[in-house]
């Protein structure tokens, strides 16, 4: 098992250009968007770094999801109209480092900072929009629910 070190934040040194996954949605905004997201605010990514290459990365920023949309359920109970969240935007590991559990480590690591920052400002759940069914049982190994007729899931944000 390879020495992977603690998440980070992304920094304009970071090379993502060979990032690799092998889905390409997120090897695209790893290579071509990951730092203008950061740079411009709109999400913060953090990655893993293993013998001086990018091993992973994940961004985290905020969203929020309509009432009317989320049907019935514990996501909609006692919320207004937009509820807000925390979305998990891009999640990958790169080829040269899978099967070595780093997804469910930065999962984690998504998961726990998400919960600091709604302690501090208020956000209901995590969500995530998985890519494909392979995706979506990863995210469901971890306990996040469909979000009926979105195609999004969510895990609830206790305090």
């Amino acid at each position: 098992m390879d020495a992977f070190e603690a998440p980070r934040k992304l920094t304009a040194d970071d090379d993502l250009g060979n990032f690799c996954c092998g889905v390409a949605i997120v090897d695209e905004w790893a290579r071509n968007r990951a730092h203008g997201a950061e740079r411009n605010g709109t999400a913060v990514v953090y990655v893993v770094d293993c013998d001086g290459a990018v091993a992973g990365l994940y961004s985290l920023c905020t969203h929020s999801v309509v009432r009317d949309d989320v049907g019935g359920g514990w996501l909609r109970r006692n919320t207004p109209e937009a509820i807000p969240a925390i979305l998990l935007g891009m999640l990958g590991v790169d080829k040269r480092f899978q099967g070595e559990r780093l997804g469910a480590s930065l999962l984690g690591d998504a998961l726990r900072r998400s919960l600091m920052v709604a302690d501090q400002v208020g956000a209901k759940a995590l969500l995530v929009d998985p890519v494909d069914e392979r995706a979506r049982a990863f995210y469901r190994k971890y306990g996040f629910k469909d979000i009926p007729g979105m195609g999004r899931m969510f895990v609830p944000l206790k305090r």
